[in-house]
């Protein structure tokens, strides 16, 4: 069933605005009487449409959804901007694979350039896609997608467990690191993962996030693409935590 993420002032006045209402009357065809999911982010309703206009769906509440579709902790990507529309990729599937909040970050060998005046267009196009990759996958929450921004401006205080995705540390002899820290995390927990862009990170920048408390993991014999890590870091997560 189709689920609608909407404001705390739409969902106090059972309402739909925006572009959900295009989507609601032209793609899904819905009609009145038809039962759809809306959520504040807080609390997920089941309702029956009553009402559809231009505008504006009118709903009434039928009851309210039990169930938790989160990771038991939040977790922030901190990805290196990568090549083309990749990063619009990782938005979209890491939110279905459960991230709290994807950091787009330009570290030294990321090709993207920084133009100030498309910065806000960027992230309204990021937003957009996490919205509908949450409605899509029915997640209880939209990630957060942060400002654009380079690595060093980045405050990582609020963080408990601080990881970096390096290739290089496969060539050691911990490879199960990962695993030994995903299995000990705790509900409530904050974990960052770094991840660099194409060429990966470069060593002077290893050296500042392990100032800062990052431990560096590998991920395996094998050198993953950029768009790749992501995934493969929310799957061991999920794998761990969700399949009980």
């Amino acid at each position: 069933m189709q689920k609608y993420f909407v404001s705390e002032n739409d969902f106090l006045n059972k309402r739909i605005t925006g572009d959900d209402v295009f989507h609601i009357r032209s793609v899904m065809r819905y009609r009145i009487k038809d039962q759809i999911l809306v959520s504040n982010q807080s609390k997920t309703v089941l309702c029956e449409i009553r009402s559809i206009s231009d505008k504006e769906i009118g709903y009434e509440i039928l009851c309210e959804e039990n169930g938790n579709h989160e990771l038991p902790f939040f977790t922030s990507i901190i990805q290196g901007y990568p090549k083309k529309d990749k990063l619009e990729d990782i938005i979209q599937h890491g939110t279905e694979l459960g991230v709290s909040e994807i950091i787009p970050t330009i570290m030294k060998r990321s090709v993207f350039k920084l133009e100030e005046k498309k910065k806000e267009s960027k992230r309204f196009r990021f937003m957009k896609i996490a919205k509908e990759a949450a409605e899509q996958s029915n997640r209880d929450r939209i990630p957060i997608i942060g400002d654009i921004q380079y690595l060093n401006q980045i405050d990582f205080s609020s963080y408990t467990v601080k990881l970096v995705c390096y290739e290089e540390e496969a060539k050691h002899a911990n490879q199960s690191r990962l695993k030994e820290i995903v299995s000990s995390l705790k509900p409530n927990d904050r974990i960052a993962i770094v991840v660099g862009p194409e060429g990966g990170i470069a060593e002077e920048e290893i050296a500042f996030l392990k100032e800062n408390g990052f431990i560096p993991v590998s991920l395996g014999k094998r050198i993953l693409r950029t768009e790749t890590v992501v995934f493969y870091c929310l799957s061991v997560l999920g794998y761990e935590w969700e399949l009980l």
